[in-house]
């Protein structure tokens, strides 16, 4: 089951939509967020024009890639806080590709993220009956890493020295989560283990 732009996937703290392009100024925002490029991207920092960010943008509200799902992730208050996406969807293998990104600063380090990632996940597992969801992460992504680690994935592997940072190269780590460990877990937080 994809999700149309009508449909809103809910958590405890947040909520999920598809990308609204009247949102496009906050994501042009985050896009050019030296640490947030830093935090997620594998290509170095670069500030992207509006008209360049804008035909990206645009494809991804209007012509999405039919393996991908872009959402906007908001706080239960309504405010946009941050991005979600599940890619490499394979219908045939039966699993994808996740991440999420809490772009604004005041809703870090406070629970919004685990609830995104709960969001994503029950997703992922009831809505569209994925068999295995990965996550990958830098090394230096402490907060990622440990929200992964948390939801149960388990490391699978790592590409060494995969990405550079000035004059140093750190590690791309990759994570993996079968859908019977996510049920498994479901099951030990609903029973309160």
């Amino acid at each position: 089951m994809i999700v149309t732009s009508d449909e809103i996937l809910k958590g405890e703290r947040v909520y999920f939509t598809r990308l609204q392009f009247e949102n496009i100024y906050k994501h042009f925002e985050w896009n050019n967020d030296p640490e947030l490029n830093h935090l997620d991207s594998e290509l170095p920092y670069s500030e992207e024009p509006l008209g360049d960010f804008k035909k990206r943008f645009e494809q991804l509200v209007f012509d999405p890639n039919p393996n991908s799902i872009d959402f906007e992730i908001h706080a239960d208050d309504g405010k946009l806080i941050g991005v979600a996406f599940i890619s490499a969807i394979s219908e045939h293998n039966s699993h994808a590709t996740i991440g999420i990104t809490i772009g604004d600063r005041d809703y870090w380090g406070k629970g919004y993220g685990r609830d995104a990632l709960t969001v994503l996940l029950d997703h992922c597992f009831e809505d569209l009956s994925l068999h295995r969801v990965a996550a990958e992460t830098f090394e230096f992504n402490d907060a990622w890493r440990r929200l992964v680690r948390w939801a149960g994935f388990e490391r699978e592997g790592l590409y060494a020295e995969y990405v550079r940072r000035g004059d140093k190269y750190f590690d791309k780590e990759v994570y993996g989560l079968l859908e019977g460990a996510y049920r498994y877990r479901k099951l030990h937080a609903m029973a309160g283990l």
